[in-house]
C-alpha cells in the first residue's frame, strides 16, 4: 500500500515538474526522445547486419581462401610434372607458382577469428611452402641430363603432396569452424528481431506517451483558446475562465487572455452603463429642446398674432379722416396695405418666405406709417433686383422697422429717415452670405441700455427692453446653426440692426 501511494507521488512530482518546464524544454525533450528512437534503431540494424552479413562474410572467405590454396597447389602440382615431362614451358609453370603463392598469402592469420589450430596450421602451411620454393629454385639450377635432377623432382613432388595435405587439414578445420559459428549465430538471427521489436514498441509507447502529453500541454490549450476566441468573436463574452494546468508560457498565454478577456467584458459593461446614461440624458435634452422649442414657438405665435392697439386705432382713425377730407382713392389704397399686412400676419404659416415678398409687406407697411406720421418719416429700400429671389426669415425685418420708429423717430418732433440695406458678403460660392442692415436716424440708445439691451436678448430675457429684439434673435437662433442679431447705436443720432443669413434661393 505505501509503495502504491510512493508511486502515485513521484507520477504526480513528475507530471508536475513536466507541466512546470517551458515549452522550449519540452521540445527538445520531444526532439531528443525521438532521435533517441532513431539511433536505437539504427544500432540495432547495423547489428543484425553485422551478425547476419560480415561475420558470415568473414567466414565464407575463410572457406574459399583455403579452398583456393588447395586447388592452386592441385594445379601447380599438375603443371610441374607437364613440365618435368616437357609437355608446358617455364613460363606457363611459373603462372601456377605465382597463383599457388598468392593463395598462401591470401590465408587469414587473425588469432582472435581463427583461433590456435588454424593459425598453427596456417604457419605451418607457410613455413612448409617458403621450403618449398628455396627448393624450386634448387632445382631450376640443376642443369639437364645431371643425377641429381631425378631425385630433387621426387623430393619436390613429396613437398607438393605435403602442402596439399596441410590445405586439406586447413579445409577442413576451417569448415568445422564455419559450421560452430554457424551454429552459435543462428539462433540469434531470430532473437535479434524480437529484440528490436521489443526496443520499438518501448520506444514508441515512450513516444506516444509524450506526443499525449505534449498535446495535453500544447495543443488541448490552443483549442481553448480557439474555441473562446471564435465565441468573444460571436460577441458571447459572457464565458468561463480557461483553466489549464501548465505554468509555461502556454500557461502564461492563457493566463493573459484571460485578463484581457475581464477587462474586454469590463469596458463593454462600462460602455453599455454610460450608453443608458447618455440615453437617458439625450431623452431629458431632448424633450428640454422640445419644451424650448414650444416656447420659442409660442412666443413667436405671440409675435405673429400681436397687433399693437395704438397702430390700429390712429391708423384707423387717419383712414377715416381721409376719407372725409380726400377721395376714396387714398383711403382705398390704406386699406389695401392694412389688408395685405393683416393677411401676412395673420395668414403665414412658412418660417421663411421670398425676399420680394417681405420688401412688399414692409413697403405696405411704411405706407400706413407714412400716413400716419407724414413726412416726418421716410424709408429707403437699397437692394438689388437680383437678390429678390433670397430666402429671408418671416417677421425679422418688419419688427426691426417697427423698434426704430417707436423707439427712435417718433420721439423726434422733425422725425427721421429709415434705410434697409441687403446686399452680399463673403463672395466666396461655398460661402456666401445675405447681410440685412436697418439703421435710422432717431433718438439712438445710450451705452448703459444698449448693453442691457444686448444682455437680455442673448440670454433670452423677456424685460420690458428687449421682448421683440429678443424674439428675434431667438427666431434666427432657432432657424440657423450660425446666425448674429447685432445692435449698435449713438445717443442722439440713430442706430443700426444687422444680421446675416446664409445666401439660399
Amino acid at each position: 500500500m505505501k509503495a502504491a501511494k510512493t508511486e502515485q507521488a513521484k507520477k504526480r512530482m513528475i507530471t508536475t515538474g513536466w507541466k512546470d518546464k517551458p515549452l522550449k524544454d519540452k521540445i527538445s525533450a520531444l526532439v531528443l526522445i525521438i532521435f533517441c528512437i532513431i539511433l536505437s534503431t539504427v544500432i540495432l540494424d547495423f547489428w543484425t547486419i553485422k551478425l547476419s552479413l560480415w561475420d558470415f562474410k568473414y567466414s565464407l572467405e575463410s572457406n574459399e581462401l583455403v579452398g583456393t590454396l588447395v586447388e592452386a597447389m592441385e594445379n601447380e602440382s599438375l603443371v610441374f610434372g607437364d613440365y618435368t615431362k616437357g609437355n608446358v614451358s617455364r613460363t606457363e609453370l611459373s603462372k601456377a607458382m605465382a597463383s599457388t603463392e598468392k593463395a598462401v598469402k591470401g590465408l587469414q592469420r587473425d588469432y582472435k577469428r581463427i583461433g590456435d589450430e588454424r593459425l598453427a596450421w596456417t604457419q605451418k602451411i607457410d613455413r612448409s611452402y617458403a621450403v618449398y620454393r628455396r627448393e624450386c629454385s634448387v632445382y631450376f639450377e640443376i642443369p639437364a641430363g645431371a643425377p641429381e635432377l631425378l631425385s630433387k623432382q621426387y623430393e619436390i613432388f613429396q613437398m607438393q603432396d605435403y602442402l596439399k595435405n596441410y590445405g586439406s587439414i586447413l579445409v577442413s578445420l576451417t569448415s568445422k569452424a564455419v559450421n560452430e559459428f554457424y551454429s552459435q549465430r543462428f539462433p540469434l538471427l531470430f532473437f535479434f528481431p524480437a529484440i528490436i521489436l521489443a526496443v520499438a514498441a518501448v520506444l514508441i509507447s515512450v513516444l506516444i506517451k509524450t506526443a499525449k502529453t505534449m498535446s495535453k500541454t500544447l495543443v488541448e490549450p490552443i483549442d481553448k483558446l480557439v474555441a473562446a476566441s471564435k465565441k468573444i468573436a460571436a460577441n458571447d463574452i459572457y464565458i468561463d475562465d480557461i483553466v489549464v494546468e501548465n505554468k509555461d508560457e502556454m500557461g502564461g498565454l492563457v493566463d493573459a487572455f484571460n485578463t484581457m478577456k475581464l477587462a474586454t467584458w469590463n469596458y463593454i459593461t462600462a460602455l453599455k452603463e454610460n450608453r443608458e446614461v447618455l440615453d437617458k440624458l439625450h431623452s431629458e435634452e431632448m424633450k428640454k429642446a422640445d419644451m424650448e422649442n414650444m416656447l420659442v414657438r409660442m412666443k413667436y405665435e405671440v409675435l405673429r398674432n400681436q397687433i399693437n392697439p395704438h397702430f390700429l386705432f390712429n391708423t384707423l382713425t387717419v383712414i377715416s379722416g381721409m376719407a372725409v377730407l380726400e377721395n376714396a382713392q387714398t383711403t382705398d389704397r390704406m386699406i389695401k396695405a392694412l389688408s395685405t399686412l393683416l393677411r401676412y400676419i395673420l395668414r403665414t404659416d412658412d418660417n421663411e418666405i421670398s425676399l420680394e415678398q417681405e420688401l412688399t409687406v414692409i413697403k405696405d407697411y411704411m405706407y400706413l406709417q407714412q400716413m400716419r406720421f407724414g413726412d416726418r418719416i421716410k424709408c429707403e429700400i437699397d437692394c438689388d433686383e437680383h437678390l429678390f429671389k433670397a430666402v429671408v426669415p418671416t417677421f425679422v425685418i418688419q419688427p426691426i422697422i417697427e423698434n426704430s420708429i417707436i423707439h427712435g423717430l417718433s420721439q423726434k418732433e422733425e422725425g427721421g429717415f429709415i434705410r434697409i440695406h441687403v446686399f452680399i458678403v463673403d463672395e466666396d460660392d461655398d460661402n456666401r452670405m445675405l447681410c440685412i442692415s436697418v439703421s435710422d436716424t432717431g433718438v439712438g440708445i445710450s451705452g448703459d441700455k444698449l448693453e442691457s439691451i444686448r444682455e437680455e436678448m442673448t440670454k433670452g430675457g423677456l424685460g420690458r427692453n428687449a421682448i421683440g429684439i429678443s424674439n428675434i434673435y431667438n427666431r434666427l437662433k432657432l432657424l440657423y446653426d450660425d446666425v448674429n442679431l447685432e445692435i449698435d447705436s449713438i445717443l442722439g443720432e440713430g442706430t443700426v440692426t444687422r444680421f446675416k443669413i446664409p445666401y439660399r434661393v
